[in-house]
């Protein structure tokens, strides 16, 4: 099994779901604005590059054509995709949506920063101290709700 996304609207919320469970997602990628290449920023974080079809069309049938015929590149595909869903310790940046959710707070807080320091607006890229996933964190709020208990 694989999907065809949907063009020039990209499937999301529904496509997300079907690369969570192993499913393959083919791609356009060759349009102009976020709600046309949501899809391909997935296949791309997930090492799954090969799937988005930034030619157009003709690439598009291409790819779900192999897709269908090339049994033994849909199975290797397949595979580096479910890799990614059972990866753990740290698990996938991809799936990881604690780790995605303190990452985005603190671009959310140099971002408010800079405004407050009167900066010019300037791209953020927030880096990791250390690789922290998503049983650190969660490590993290216990050790916080039994410091408050205590304290």
């Amino acid at each position: 099994n694989a999907m065809l996304d949907s063009y020039p609207y990209n499937g999301h919320t529904t496509a997300q779901d079907a690369l969570y469970a192993g499913v393959p997602l083919i791609t356009r990628s060759d349009g102009d604005d976020m709600s046309s290449r949501v899809s391909t920023s997935a296949n791309v974080v997930l090492g799954l590059e090969e799937l988005n079809a930034y030619g157009g069309i003709e690439e598009y049938e291409t790819i779900a054509i192999r897709m269908g015929t090339d049994k033994g590149w849909f199975a290797s595909v397949r595979t580096k995709l479910i890799e990614t869903c059972l990866q753990k310790n740290p698990m996938h940046p991809y799936w990881d949506v604690p780790r995605y959710v303190n990452n985005f707070q603190n671009g959310l807080k140099d971002v408010w920063s800079n405004f407050l320091a009167g900066n010019a607006i300037e791209h953020v890229e927030v880096k990791e101290e250390r690789k922290q996933g998503t049983m650190d964190i969660e490590i993290a709020a216990k050790e916080k709700k039994e410091e408050e208990s205590f304290g």
